[in-house]
């Protein structure tokens, strides 16, 4: 996730959470009979809010609100699931030369590399912009039976090892393993 969506999308949630925050605070006071929120609701006015569709404004009004309102929740959704693949990592950057390595194809490489490792029924590596930071992302699929103290000690010295690789260069690496579910004795 890039970090303009990720804050506007933080955003977004605390502004929604304060008003519902705000809104089930009053509904409870009025509830409680709170003297401030009686005196609220006795000032409103249904017969005036009851004829604002009929004012001319209105229709344009909503159909403005609308708008905006489709408009900003399709740049949510396509920036949330916007591809978030980086292509290469610049390790050389001098003035008339510079060296660019394709992170996909180390993720593959690292992929690889651990898929052999015993129990692995599969893995699978991407290269992906993570909040900016180019990240080099490894699922990897196992069994149950598996020795998850010697996987991540491989895991860390491939990582290690791709750090060494890469000196220089911000890029992370994350292993996300996923482990399958045990079965019972019968």
């Amino acid at each position: 996730m890039k970090t303009l969506v990720a804050g506007v999308d933080r955003l977004l949630a605390v502004a929604a959470g304060l008003v519902l925050l705000g809104a089930g605070g009053f509904a409870l006071a009025w509830h409680y009979d709170a003297p401030w929120a009686r005196e609220t609701l006795s000032r409103f006015d249904r017969a005036r809010i009851a004829e604002l569709p009929q004012q001319g404004w209105w229709v344009p009004t909503l159909v403005i609100v609308v708008v905006v309102a489709v408009v900003a929740a399709l740049g949510l959704l396509i920036g949330n699931f916007s591809p978030r693949r980086t292509g290469t990592a610049s390790v050389i950057e001098e003035p008339h030369f510079s060296a660019h390595v394709d992170l996909s194809a180390i993720a593959s490489g690292v992929a690889a590399e651990l898929a052999e490792f015993p129990g692995v029924r599969r893995a699978r590596g991407t290269a992906i912009d993570d909040r900016g930071m180019p990240t080099i992302a490894v699922s990897v699929y196992a069994a149950a039976d598996f020795d998850v103290v010697a996987f991540t000690s491989r895991a860390e010295s491939r990582a290690e090892f791709v750090a060494e690789s890469l000196a220089g260069t911000y890029v992370a690496t994350r292993v996300q393993l996923h482990v399958d579910r045990a079965t019972a004795p019968q």
